[in-house]
């Protein structure tokens, strides 16, 4: 009877281990999983991020494009028209200069 309750005792030990070993076991899967889900989300939001900076600087990069191309337009006017004075204040001074020659 005391060999058969030592028999019962040790069986128990050696189920508890188990048990024990598989929790542990169950543990490291889960702690893996979860690193494993840490790393691609983390990894998910980096790319987010990039793909959003690099957006950004594309957008940054059509505005200052945009900009030029009408400062260019604005410089063009104000050319044809100081260029257009200029012609206007020429013949006016030829205009000057041949009357009081005569």
């Amino acid at each position: 009877m005391v060999e058969e309750t030592i028999r019962e005792i040790r069986l128990a030990e050696k189920e508890a281990d188990e048990m024990i070993k598989e929790a542990e076991d169950e543990r490291d899967r889960i702690l893996h999983e979860a690193k494993e889900q840490a790393d691609q989300i983390r990894q998910e939001l980096i790319e987010k991020a990039e793909e959003r900076a690099r957006a950004m600087a594309e957008e940054a990069e059509a505005k200052g494009q945009r900009t030029r191309e009408e400062a260019g337009r604005e410089i063009e006017t104000e050319v044809r028209n100081l260029k257009a004075s200029a012609g206007n204040r020429e013949e006016e001074a030829i205009a000057l200069v041949l009357s009081q020659l005569i």
